[in-house]
């Protein structure tokens, strides 16, 4: 049985290792947030989501920051899929709480499947992709799916806006880029929907967020290129493990 010492010192150093997987991969790890509360601090995904976001934007910013350093953002596809996103994050942030628990489980418990296996298949692949051309429609399209995944289901829909930013084009390297940069507009306005009509477990979603600001200082010290290669397969391995456990 855990102290609640232990269980804060847990809930830190899982924000602040998340916060390491946000920064350099961009789309996959921030699910990883809501994969910690729902299974490990045992809240309700209702109230997970949107806790979720609240610890999710310190790093994602950081790793929006690290990314535009060594400008690997988009911005042009990055803010097509933006606009498109806004009624799609309207939509399924109020909508959210209309949702029964466990469909809301099997909703998030799929997206996160999904991510973890496309992660798993990003890093097996590698993509050699460049940045080619695109219709606007198809930018539109993702944007749109994005924003109603990231309203429904926190930062764990950012499984459509990492696939949306690579079948348009991009490479590995631009798309975790702009997804850091997408993703921390869309988290944004989800959670100030979220704000008027969902519950949040302050606590648990401060300890994460804590752990996440620190993120920039441990960072700074790594090899990213060794770190990435290393820390992939296994986020896509626990992004994996997070969804089947919201099966059982």
């Amino acid at each position: 049985m855990q102290s609640k010492g232990e269980f804060t010192t847990f809930v830190f150093l899982s924000g602040l290792l998340i916060g390491i997987f946000v920064s350099l991969i961009g789309g996959g790890g921030a699910a990883l947030y809501l994969g910690v509360l729902t299974s490990q601090v045992g809240l309700a995904t209702a109230v997970a989501v949107p806790t979720s976001l609240i610890a999710a934007l310190p790093a994602l910013f950081f790793g929006f920051i690290t990314q535009l350093k060594i400008k690997n953002v988009n911005f042009k596809i990055g803010n097509q899929m933006i606009i498109a996103a806004v009624p799609g994050i309207i939509v399924g942030t109020f909508s959210a709480q209309f949702i029964p628990q466990q469909l809301y489980n099997w909703i998030v418990g799929t997206i996160f499947l999904i991510m973890g296996a496309m992660v798993l298949i990003k890093y097996v692949h590698h993509s050699k992709q460049t940045t080619a051309g695109h219709q606007p429609w198809q930018a539109a399209f993702f944007g749109l799916l994005s924003g109603l995944m990231v309203g429904i289901g926190g930062l764990s829909g950012g499984a459509t806006t990492a696939a949306g930013l690579a079948i348009l084009g991009l490479t590995a390297v631009e798309a975790a880029g702009t997804a850091t940069y997408v993703l921390t507009v869309m988290s944004t306005i989800s959670l100030i929907g979220h704000l008027f009509t969902s519950t949040f477990a302050w606590q648990s979603g401060l300890v994460l967020m804590i752990g996440a600001i620190i993120t920039p200082l441990v960072i700074r010290h790594l090899n990213l290129d060794k770190v990435n290669r290393v820390l992939t397969p296994f986020l896509g391995l626990i992004i994996i493990y997070f969804g089947i456990k919201m099966f059982i």
